[in-house]
């Protein structure tokens, strides 16, 4: 059986394939994050975008794909072309579920606020 996919060319002219996960893309994903978790990139930003975000991106695709170092250099409009392919093809990896959003922190009354 066929699954969706989608061609993502760079405006260097290199093109990846984004494909909708199998059995196989879900594998290489759970290798991706271990790898990710193994090997921190040093600067927290880019460890939260590698573990997060690339690992997501480079398993579903094939081709040339970027390493992580290489993605962190890319200029936004590219790295947000190859992140609504994957979406597209993958939306169940990139729902943020409900919770991790920030609590919000409970108001105790204070003499300026009325109680």
């Amino acid at each position: 059986m066929e699954r969706n996919h989608e061609i993502v060319t760079f405006r260097d002219g290199t093109e990846l394939t984004v494909e909708e996960a199998n059995w196989g893309i879900s594998a290489k994903l759970q290798a991706l994050e271990k790898q990710a978790i193994a090997e921190p990139l040093e600067d927290k930003d880019d460890q939260e975008f590698y573990r997060f975000i690339y690992v997501r991106l480079a398993a579903c695709s094939s081709g040339k794909v970027p390493t992580v170092r290489e993605a962190l250099d890319m200029p936004n409009i590219e790295i947000d072309k190859w992140f609504a392919a994957a979406n597209r093809m993958n939306p169940v990896w990139f729902v943020v579920p409900e919770d991790t959003t920030v609590e919000k922190k409970e108001m105790t009354p204070t003499e300026s606020t009325p109680s």
